[in-house]
């Protein structure tokens, strides 16, 4: 796990904004190393036809800052970035 900047979030600004492609390295850490994995049973559509999956819950705190402008700040890592869904 990242160590927690006590001192200041990392802001990495709007994801909107952002190359999906190539994320910002502190976001793709954050994706692999924050928060815990938890397993699942997704349903398929019919009954009793079911998977288990594998999910991963972030410790995240989400601000809504707007209508459709949120930002996110993880815990656990620090970093702090906005989504903006206006469109």
């Amino acid at each position: 796990m990242s160590t927690v900047n006590n001192n200041k979030p990392i802001q990495l600004g709007t994801m909107n904004g952002w190359d999906m492609d190539n994320p910002p390295i502190e976001y793709a850490n954050h994706l692999e190393n924050c928060g815990n994995e938890y397993i699942y049973t997704f349903c398929l559509g019919k009954p009793g036809d079911t998977e288990k999956r594998t999910g991963r819950k972030y410790n995240v705190t989400v601000t809504k800052r707007g209508n459709c402008y949120n930002n996110h700040y993880c815990h656990d890592c620090g970093i702090s970035y906005n989504i903006d869904s206006s469109g």
